[in-house]
Order: C-alpha cells, then structure tokens, then sequence
C-alpha cells in the first residue's frame, strides 16, 4: 500500500527542494555583487600594489564574511519558515477536520444532515456550504426514491392481484372451450410472473436504499429446518437433505432478507436440478453450501450474479433470484461465491 503524507509535509519537502535549486542558482549571481560592489576598493588595492603578505587576506576575508552573513540569514529565514509550517497548519486546519469528523458519521437514510461548524476561513466555509447543499439534496432524493418504492410496492401488486383474481374465476366457468382455457392459463402464468418479478425488483430497490435496517437474531439451522418442508414440496422426486453443526451461532441480519435468500438459493437450485442426486444444503464453519446435480456445464462466474443474466442451457426464471442472493449478501457483508465441483454447481454464502 502507499504511503500516504500530509499535506504539510509536502509543503515542506517541496519549499526544501526549492530553497535548494535557488541557493544554487543564486551563488554565480552573490559573487558577482560581492566582487564587484562591496570588495571591489580591497581587490583593487591588493591588485596594483601587488601585496603579498600571506596574512594580508583582505579579500577572502570580505569573501567568507558576506557568504557568512547570506548564510545566516537564508538559514534563519528557512527556520522561521520550517517552524511557521509545522505549527500553523493544525490550527488552520482545525475546522476541515472538524467537518471531515461530522461528515464521516453522516447516513443518508437517518433524513438528516449534521451540523457542520462554523469557521471564519473563506474555502472552508464554501466547503462546508456545498456540502450540506450536496447532504440535503442526497436526503430529498433518498426520500422521494423510498416514498416512490413504497408507493410502487402497492400500486403494481394490486392491479396484478386483482387481475390474477378475476383470471381464477374467468377459469373455473364452465362454458369455456379448450382454447380458450389454454389461453386464459396463459395469461395467467404471465401475470404471475409479472407479480414475481415486480416483487423481485422493488426488493432489489429497498436494499439499495437501505430500507432493511431493522436487525434481528435469527438462528440459521431453526430457519432453514423450518422452510424445510415447504422446499421438500416443491422438489417433486428429488430429496431435499440438511446437514449442519454447531459452528453458526445466531445471525444478526434482516429475517426478511434472510429467509429470501434461502429461498432463492434452494429454489434455483431445485429449478436446474436434473432430476438425479440431491439437492444438499450443509451448514458449516459459520457457512452455508447449496448444490444440485444439473445438466449445464459450469456456469461464468464472474456474470451468474448480475441480473437477468441466464445461462445458454437454460431459460427458465427471470433471471433475478441470485442478482438477489448476491445483494442481500452484500447487504449483509457476507460473501457469496459459485463453484463447479464434481458434477455439481455449489453456491456457498460465508457469515
């Protein structure tokens, strides 16, 4: 990792390189004055009465002098500055630190902005401006966004729910011929899938809005145990089995998005299953493993998680249910992660 510095030690090894490059250039220009103006009597006189006394030094000592006195002062003034530099800064940059330090703690879901501290420094106080403009901003929109999800939540399951009701009754008339029953189931299917998916996207548009704050205790072995028997009825012909032991302690999560994953999880792989071998869920080592025999050849990786994205084998589901596992994992901060091991596709959640 990079080594990171202040900004005031920049400063400073900067101003010392810079120092340095003018004290270097500026040396040719120091003689030239020095021997020109203030020693040019002395040289003149050691030159045309020839003096030879090597005690007699009156131009080197005025030399060594005035480099002496350049010296000192350029030296004092790089002290001062040095000193200047070292302590200034902490006070003058008091109150950036001090909205660094409200800032760090700000969420946009708590719908309020902190209170930034006042500050007589012009660019600090400009900061300070934009950033509460930018917070109450980002908090308006959080709120029209979960207002619109909650909204919409309602407003697309009731239509469908209606539509969906009045499709179970269109079907159990009895003058309906075989076409139009095949038709009328038909459309029945769609508008269950559209319900499906719709929940599926407004889940996905809660969590990124971060609508789950509320955390229980949930034991992990007692929620799956007790979705059991609804997943043994969906996998007609194939077994279901659990194992599990004692390393997974209760899980500080979200129960609603807990049980949604477990369910996308099994339900996949009840979908893709072949029909043969199991579907294996093993809860160990504070992890959780889901596999299933299937047909399909290992899986991309790096795209099975994104949304809408299915495999060339297979086009059953929309395509959403591990775009949902992977966000209610990162959500969570757990990590999901896919294998292909032994014939089999495993999908393992880490707590």
């Amino acid at each position: 990792m990079k080594r990171q510095s202040t900004l005031t030690s920049k400063f400073l090894r900067h101003l010392a390189v810079s120092m340095m490059v003018l004290l270097v250039l500026t040396l040719p220009i120091l003689y030239h004055i020095t021997t020109q103006f203030y020693a040019e009597d002395l040289i003149r006189v050691v030159r045309q009465y020839g003096l030879t006394n090597v005690h007699l030094d009156l131009e080197e000592d005025t030399m060594m002098g005035l480099f002496i006195q350049f010296f000192t002062i350029l030296l004092a003034m790089m002290a001062a500055v040095f000193l200047v530099m070292r302590t200034s800064p902490k006070r003058l940059w008091r109150p950036f630190f001090a909205t660094l330090g409200k800032i760090s703690g700000f969420k946009v879901e708590d719908g309020k902005a902190p209170e930034l501290p006042q500050t007589d420094v012009k660019e600090f106080a400009q900061l300070n401006d934009v950033l509460n403009r930018i917070m109450t901003e980002s908090i308006k929109s959080y709120n029209v966004q979960k207002e619109f999800t909650e909204n919409a939540s309602h407003e697309l399951q009731t239509p469908l729910a209606v539509a969906r009701g009045k499709m179970d009754n269109l079907m159990q008339d009895p003058d309906l011929t075989p076409h139009q029953g095949k038709e009328l189931q038909d459309i029945y299917d769609q508008l269950s899938h559209m319900s499906r998916l719709t929940g599926k996207l407004l889940m996905l548009s809660k969590m990124e809005n971060n609508q789950y704050q509320r955390l229980d205790k949930v034991n992990l072995v007692a929620k799956i145990e007790a979705l059991m028997p609804v997943w043994q009825g969906l996998a007609v012909g194939i077994p279901v089995r659990f194992s599990h032991d004692d390393s997974v302690k209760a899980l500080s999560c979200s129960e609603v998005l807990l049980e949604s994953m477990l369910n996308n999880l099994v339900v996949n792989a009840i979908r893709h299953s072949n029909g043969q071998g199991s579907i294996d869920i093993d809860v160990r080592r504070g992890s959780l493993r889901v596999s299933n025999t299937s047909d399909e050849k290992a899986l991309d990786a790096q795209r099975i998680f994104s949304r809408f994205y299915r495999s060339n084998m297979s086009r059953r589901g929309n395509g959403l249910g591990l775009a949902i596992v992977k966000a209610i994992c990162d959500y969570h901060k757990w990590t999901v992660g896919y294998s292909y091991e032994a014939g089999k596709h495993v999908f393992s959640v880490v707590f």
